[in-house]
């Protein structure tokens, strides 16, 4: 069963019986003399486009959720109920999800910048907007938004080839989507309801969340249904990230894996963690090099080291998925912090916002500088009083997410999200980036921002390879030859 099929072709055959095209003249006929023709084209070009938006947005959405490892992914879990718990969702909503989940190109591409440098899913939900509110009605008033339209529903109907080599098979009473030998189960979002051999989508919580709609997805009924079967998902997601409890990134196994790889970097250990103790006004330090110099392996043993010595540090280690993003890294320290009672929440209004995180990128931004500037706690056994920030893999980031910059970080916004003034966290706060160069030092194709609060450390921009002199002193207790002696030294230069 592929009910995107079914949609699609009522919507061919409706636009062929009627003729409909985006000819000013031909929309003009048809208002005047077969009103209630063109409007079930409107009908089944809406259900179409609608039912693709939501089937697209589940697929993806249950398809991160099976690959999500046990420390699942906070952002995301964050943005699923902000956008199909805590409101009814509105196609909005649905687009925000497709938008969160979507990982591969194709799937991906409708909220790519297209015509007029509006996404294609951006353009149908404020289309289907303005027609619902009937500020676009079939009159001759609308004829130059409703011949846009027509056109707009052509380039929706090309994403059916998304779906086409899928079905829906209900497998041991849930529904799974089954393509290329894949089978993603899609309960509770689609299941079963009165039509035992229907699929119904979820649609929303209605009556203060006491009950859900559901939407027959064959015959186009809703029907309602007890809100507990939503919840049994819902509740364990919302109570994971309650309070930044639960799921969080983990970065334990990479942090062991790059210490196995450390070596020979006690100097820039020790220059780094120096650093991190004073109380100067320079208190952003960027460590860059070529690909393989182990940055990775040099700040993973600075953290270890900085949590041995009872400083209080907050670390993120770009990768795959949402988490190579900045979005998601400002999120992970705010839970961190949260975890490690690095916040004071005694204050009301700061104490519900970290009950309730703000999702949107600029809105974590103000919580977090807000957390900073007004809300830390430098605990008793911290001999230094300063808190150390850490991203490590920078570039990854900015290249993953281009639209999203460290600069974004150090601005005050205006409510219409525009950047006011420059901020600048107190001295106490120690930031930590690590990115890649040229193997001149030069950066090409990610500029890190220039900031008089940046610290110059020869050192560390650019970091070399391993010196002699290192590979000496780190096996001096060990009885190996001049030849491997030498040969650790060459690895390093492309290793670790």
């Amino acid at each position: 069963m592929n009910p995107i099929q079914h949609y699609h072709q009522r919507y061919e055959e409706i636009k062929r019986e009627k003729k409909v095209s985006s000819d000013l003249d031909r929309l003009t006929e048809l208002i005047e003399n077969d009103n209630a023709g063109l409007n079930n084209f409107f009908m089944a070009a809406l259900g179409m486009s609608t039912l693709m938006l939501r089937m697209g947005a589940v697929i993806q959405m249950c398809r991160k959720f099976e690959l999500l490892d046990e420390y699942g992914d906070a952002l995301f879990t964050k943005n699923v109920l902000d956008n199909l718990r805590e409101t009814l969702p509105s196609d909005t909503s649905w687009k925000n999800v497709w938008n969160i989940s979507a990982s591969e190109d194709h799937w991906r591409a409708p909220l790519i910048q297209s015509k007029g440098g509006h996404p294609l899913l951006d353009r149908f939900v404020t289309f289907r907007n303005k027609f619902v509110h009937q500020s676009i009605q079939l009159n001759e008033a609308s004829l130059p938004q409703l011949s846009s339209s027509i056109l707009l529903f052509e380039e929706m109907a090309q994403l059916s080839v998304l779906f086409e080599k899928g079905t829906l098979q209900l497998i041991e009473g849930k529904y799974h989507w089954v393509e290329n030998k894949e089978s993603i189960c899609l309960f509770p979002y689609v299941q079963t309801g009165k039509e035992q051999d229907h699929p119904y989508i979820f649609q929303g919580l209605q009556k203060s969340k006491e009950k859900v709609a559901i939407l027959n997805l064959i015959a186009g009924n809703e029907e309602a249904q007890e809100a507990k079967i939503l919840e049994r998902v819902f509740e364990p997601m919302r109570t994971s990230i309650q309070g930044g409890a639960g799921q969080v990134f983990d970065h334990s196994e990479r942090i062991a894996y790059y210490q196995s790889c450390f070596v020979g970097r006690d100097r820039e250990k020790n220059v780094i963690l120096d650093f991190c103790s004073k109380s100067d006004h320079q208190n952003i330090l960027c460590v860059k090099s070529p690909a393989g110099m182990g940055k990775g392996a040099l700040i993973a043993d600075v953290i270890q080291q900085l949590k041995a010595n009872k400083s209080q540090v907050l670390y993120h280690f770009c990768g795959a998925g949402m988490q190579n993003s900045l979005h998601a890294a400002l999120y992970h320290f705010i839970l961190q912090g949260t975890r490690t009672a690095y916040w004071d929440r005694s204050e009301e209004p700061i104490d519900r916002k970290l009950t309730r995180l703000p999702s949107k990128y600029i809105d974590v931004i103000h919580l977090f500088q807000a957390l900073l500037g007004e809300h830390l706690n430098i605990q008793k056994n911290n001999a230094s009083g300063n808190v150390v920030i850490v991203i490590d893999g920078l570039d990854e980031a900015q290249v993953a997410y281009s639209q999203l910059k460290i600069s974004d970080w150090f601005y005050t916004y205006n409510d219409k999200e525009e950047p006011e003034e420059d901020w600048r966290s107190a001295s106490n706060i120690r930031w930590i980036f690590t990115y890649r160069c040229e193997d001149d030092g030069k950066e090409s194709f990610y500029q890190f921002p220039k900031m008089k609060e940046c610290a110059e450390i020869e050192l560390l921009q650019p970091l070399k390879g391993l010196s002699a002199e290192a590979v000496d002193e780190a096996f001096k207790d060990f009885k190996v030859s001049t030849d491997f002696k030498n040969a650790v030294v060459e690895r390093s230069k492309i290793t670790q």
